[in-house]
């Protein structure tokens, strides 16, 4: 971010004191208290909804979250010169979540836990916003799609697509040969989750996170979380969507499982300080299951290999596929040991 960016706080009718470079951002030392400045390639529909949730959800806890700022005009995104569109938002300096720190891990997820609790909306809370509040509020209704089933379905076909895209290249380099000669093993995997998901019937639960209008972080990673001087809390709502909780609780746990090794000691400490918490369903118990069961390390070094330069690609993602393959043997123990908690309390 350059001296361009900085222009547009310009927009804003907070004072700004200061400015120095945070990660992929400006933080801002203002009269109105910290502010961080990012680059956002959402519409201002969606930061309005989602700043509307992040009021609803501040009410409910015990120290408010973050929220974005508007411009002297009143909207939410503003553009430098060059039609480069930015957010400014509140911001939490703070001791980032250690992901190989247990007593960090363990308050980081009962901190998730509280806010799952109060993580739902009523569409009568949007009504009054427009563009992508529609979608944000039809969302909420009864009857809304298994959008794992859908997300899980639409990587099972990327890779498939991916997979006769290697095969029928005629000149391949040293990790395609490596890539491709464990393709399938992945591959299997991955449609034996599709088909597991498929059996398994989750339709009366997502009607129910549908009615209640539950939302999710998104993007619930270590680094999104920040003990600060005032407490600890999440940063970086932007990739929120109506969606069951489990998808911030499976991203966090699978993260934290693969820097750790897939250490079964630390998984029970982590559920058990959750479910003090908030207690897990047995649908959402199977929802953790299948999703940690799709090979989801696998298909991001594809997506990655797919979407970069091949030669940075093949060079970046080899080491990274030698150790998930490695780390397959715990992985299988990790997940077998969230199975007998479900079916031996059955």
């Amino acid at each position: 971010m350059n001296d361009r960016a900085v222009s547009v706080l310009e927009n804003y009718e907070c004072k700004v004191l200061r400015t120095y470079k945070g990660r992929s951002a400006i933080i801002c030392e203002t009269d109105c208290g910290l502010k961080i400045l990012k680059e956002y390639r959402g519409t201002e529909e969606r930061v309005a909804v989602g700043n509307r949730l992040l009021e609803i959800l501040s009410g409910r806890m015990d120290r408010p979250l973050e929220q974005y700022v508007r411009t002297g005009e009143g909207n939410f995104i503003t553009k430098d010169r060059e039609q480069n569109t930015y957010i400014l938002k509140d911001f939490y300096e703070g001791k980032e979540c250690s992901a190989s720190d247990s007593e960090d891990l363990t308050k980081a997820f009962s901190y998730m836990a509280r806010l799952h609790k109060q993580m739902y909306c009523r569409a009568e809370d949007l009504a009054d916003l427009t563009g992508d509040a529609a979608v944000a509020v039809s969302d909420t209704r009864p009857g809304g799609e298994n959008k794992l089933l859908s997300d899980t379905e639409k990587k099972t076909r990327e890779l498939k697509r991916a997979r006769n895209f290697l095969r029928k290249k005629s000149s391949r380099n040293e990790f395609e040969n490596f890539l491709l000669l464990e393709y399938d093993c992945f591959l299997n995997r991955a449609v034996e989750a599709e088909q597991n998901l498929k059996q398994e019937s989750f339709s009366g639960y997502y009607r129910e996170t549908a009615e209640k209008g539950m939302f999710c972080h998104g993007d619930f990673q270590y680094h999104n979380v920040v003990f600060a001087e005032r407490g600890i809390t999440v940063l970086n709502f932007e990739k929120y969507r109506f969606d069951s909780v489990m998808k911030d609780f499976s991203l966090f746990f699978r993260k934290v499982m693969e820097k750790n090794g897939w250490n079964t000691e630390l998984a029970k400490r982590l559920l058990d300080a959750y479910q003090k918490e908030r207690v897990l369903e047995k649908e959402e118990f199977k929802q953790l299951i299948l999703r940690l069961s799709y090979p989801e390390k696998f298909w991001k070094i594809v997506n990655c290999y797919l979407n970069t330069k091949k030669t940075l690609a093949s060079e970046f993602n080899h080491g990274k596929l030698l150790k998930t393959i490695a780390q397959e043997e715990e992985a299988e123990k990790c997940i077998s040991f969230l199975e007998a908690i479900v079916y031996n309390n059955s």
